[in-house]
């Protein structure tokens, strides 16, 4: 993180979201306002900055931290194929995740050739009209570590 002390930097943290677990990092230097990509890791210029509300100024210190802490922005949550199943006990058969960056939201699930793919499963658990919806259970990333490998037999699989 360079020019910290160029910036004032500040937290989005709108409900579910809070102060100590924020969806969004964001700086400004005088009336240019950044926000932090968590696709891509970088910082990007916009035009549109978030509510006044829902911002909540850090530290440059706090900020730097929560930047090197790609996993502090990630919700992992084991991923059964439907309520049912979960019910009757069966495990989880793989992990989802959720990155809700300021461009867009980007929802993963991992498959069986050991690779994150885009899907929709997370959408679907949250979308009330479906008829037939994922169940899902919120992890930790490291859940969703140990989860991977006892279901996958990889390791690293969480890394950003």
């Amino acid at each position: 993180m360079s020019d910290q002390g160029n910036y004032e930097y500040f937290v989005k943290a709108a409900p579910p979201y809070t102060q100590e677990r924020p969806s969004n990092l964001w700086r400004r230097s005088g009336d240019d306002w950044e926000f932090l990509s968590l696709l891509d890791w970088g910082w990007h210029t916009t035009n549109r900055p978030p509510m006044p509300g829902v911002l909540f100024p850090v530290t440059a210190e706090r900020a730097a931290a929560l930047e090197a802490d790609r996993q502090g922005w990630v919700r992992y949550w084991a991923f059964y194929p439907s309520e049912r199943r979960w019910r009757a006990g069966q495990g989880p058969t793989t992990v989802v995740r959720r990155r809700r960056s300021p461009e867009r939201i980007y929802d993963e699930t991992f498959m069986r050739d050991n690779v994150w793919e885009p899907d929709s499963a997370i959408f679907e658990f949250f979308d009330a009209r479906q008829t037939n919806p994922p169940h899902l259970e919120e992890i930790t990333p490291e859940g969703a570590e140990r989860l991977l490998q006892e279901l996958f037999g990889v390791m690293g699989a969480t890394e950003l």
